[in-house]
């Protein structure tokens, strides 16, 4: 059995991590190849809101200084901790998210750091749209958890950065704009070499 992949699908708030993830995964299963994915929103939804609800903070708040420390290690944990059984057992799994600290630590270059497997196969993407459309696809998904991005928009916007990783080339960037074919061949081959 050949070594799993962990694939990375890296980006800011609205780049479509979760959209090209998707469609990656249906087109690998359509050519029979084992993948899943593990988002760690979906990972955590049904704890992460009644955890912040008992801290008395918004169950929606994912920008928080209270979350950014009580709740955000455990979501990104509790989703590596089920990814390393799916790796273990042969499947390659796609991660979905920011993974900023991880990202910024450099500890998602490394298994050992993440807790994976050792033969796990890292594999890193950085999706990039201009803030006007990221925006816009906020607006569009209307998901709770993005108020405080929305209210305090300048504030948020100004924050972000390319990650240094990124800056660098350890982890290549793809035009979310590009049509979905071009950027699934492109993931295709990142996820080959």
């Amino acid at each position: 059995m050949s070594s799993p992949t962990a694939l990375f699908v890296l980006g800011h708030a609205g780049t479509g991590k979760s959209f090209l993830t998707d469609h990656f995964v249906r087109q690998q299963h359509a050519q029979a190849r084992a993948w899943c994915i593990l988002d760690k929103d979906v990972v955590s939804e049904h704890w992460s809101g009644p955890l912040l609800e008992a801290l008395g903070q918004d169950p929606n708040d994912r920008d928080s200084p209270l979350f950014k420390e009580k709740v955000r290690d455990l979501e990104y944990a509790s989703t590596l901790r089920i990814g390393k059984d799916q790796l273990e057992l042969g499947l390659n799994v796609v991660f979905p998210g920011p993974w900023s600290r991880e990202l910024a630590s450099s500890a998602l270059f490394s298994t050992q750091a993440l807790g994976l497997p050792g033969t796990t196969r890292l594999r890193h993407v950085w999706l990039e749209l201009p803030i006007a459309v990221r925006k816009a696809r906020i607006l569009l998904r209307a998901d709770p958890r993005d108020q405080w991005k929305l209210d305090f928009w300048e504030h948020y916007a100004g924050a972000l950065k390319r990650p240094t990783a990124v800056e660098d080339g350890r982890v290549p960037v793809l035009d979310a704009s590009l049509p979905l074919a071009e950027q699934l061949e492109i993931v295709g081959r990142i996820t080959l070499r």
